[in-house]
Order: structure tokens, then C-alpha cells, then sequence
């Protein structure tokens, strides 16, 4: 990937934010409880905390700071061409999951945010990074 470290902000919805939000809270719990091999719960953990900033702005210790905009409104998050990578990763990973187990209205939306971070050309399409590594929701190929 060319110049991970630069920043790019998408438009997506709050509600497409939301979603992989937990998407990456869930690829931060498993591999928690793996040891975290790859080191997904700093980078995650980092985005989600950007996600909280930027978007809900939420400020440490203030209350009624955090507040998620309405699910339909338009927000822009911005985070390096590394970190969608692995936004994007997860994004997938949990779609898939979630389709598994008949949540399929989860799954759409994850799928959409996928795609939108790949059709940005922030990261490639599935074949640029290898397969998701199920257990931390992370490519094997890094």
C-alpha cells in the first residue's frame, strides 16, 4: 500500500460508522482472547477512538459529551490509508459473519462500507491483502 500513514476522510452515514464500530470492537475482543498475534486491539482500538471524536465527539470525563449523530446523517471520518485497510478488513469479516448467522441487515451495511473504503481507492479490492484471518478478523497476508 502506498503512503499508509496518509490521511483520507470518507462520507459515510452515522449508522455505516456505528456498524463497523462494532465490527471492530468485535475483531478487538478476539484477538484479545488470542493474544492479539497481528496487533489488532491498539490499531482497532485507535480507530474506534477517532470514530468517538470525530463523529460523537466525545470528550473524557464530560457529561453528555458522545452523543452519536442521527443514523442517516452524514459524517466524514478521517484516518489513514492503514487504518481503513483495516476498517475495510473488518468491515468484511464481520458482514460475513453476520450473514452466516441470518443477520442480514447488519451484513448489507458492512458490506456497503466495505465497498465504499474500496471504491475510494484508499485500499485495494479482497485479492490485494489475502484472506481474513477469522479469529482477529485481519488479513493473514501482512
Amino acid at each position: 500500500m502506498d503512503q499508509p500513514e496518509k490521511v483520507v476522510g470518507l462520507r459515510m452515514t452515522t449508522r455505516q460508522w456505528r456498524h463497523l464500530d462494532g465490527a471492530l470492537d468485535s475483531a478487538i475482543s478476539i484477538a484479545a482472547e488470542n493474544g492479539d498475534p497481528q496487533q489488532v486491539v491498539r490499531a482497532a482500538s485507535g480507530i474506534r477512538r477517532a470514530g468517538w471524536d470525530q463523529i460523537a465527539h466525545w470528550v473524557p470525563g464530560v457529561a453528555g459529551s458522545g452523543d452519536w449523530p442521527p443514523d442517516d446523517e452524514e459524517v466524514v471520518a478521517q484516518l489513514s490509508r492503514a487504518d481503513w485497510a483495516l476498517a475495510a478488513e473488518c468491515a468484511a469479516h464481520w458482514a460475513a459473519v453476520a450473514a452466516s448467522v441470518g443477520h442480514e441487515q447488519e451484513a448489507a451495511v458492512l458490506r456497503s462500507v466495505h465497498a465504499l473504503v474500496v471504491s475510494a481507492g484508499v485500499v485495494g479490492g479482497p485479492t490485494e491483502r489475502g484472506q481474513p484471518d477469522h479469529r482477529a478478523g485481519r488479513s493473514t497476508n501482512r
